[in-house]
């Protein structure tokens, strides 16, 4: 039995609200949460945070949350100021 692997964002605070009006935009342009690489979200209250799980880094949903404040990427790094 293979164990699937998700491309992860995460953002602080609950955000499934967020994450559920960008959902609703994308399915408003015909792709629905499955279509948009959506698995799951969880906000993980004893750490302060929302993940969401993709299906893959080149999913839709993920381009949308790249395009908001806020969401972080596995290996992200702070830009130099």
């Amino acid at each position: 039995m293979s164990i699937p692997e998700y491309h992860i964002f995460t953002r602080d605070g609950d955000a499934l609200a967020e994450v559920d009006e960008v959902l609703r935009t994308l399915q408003a342009r015909g792709l629905s949460a499955q279509a948009a690489g959506f698995h799951k979200y969880l906000h993980v209250t004893r750490a302060g945070q929302t993940v969401v799980f993709l299906e893959s880094r080149q999913a839709p949903l993920a381009a949308a949350l790249r395009g908001r404040p806020g969401w972080r990427e596995p290996g992200d790094e702070a830009l130099p100021s």
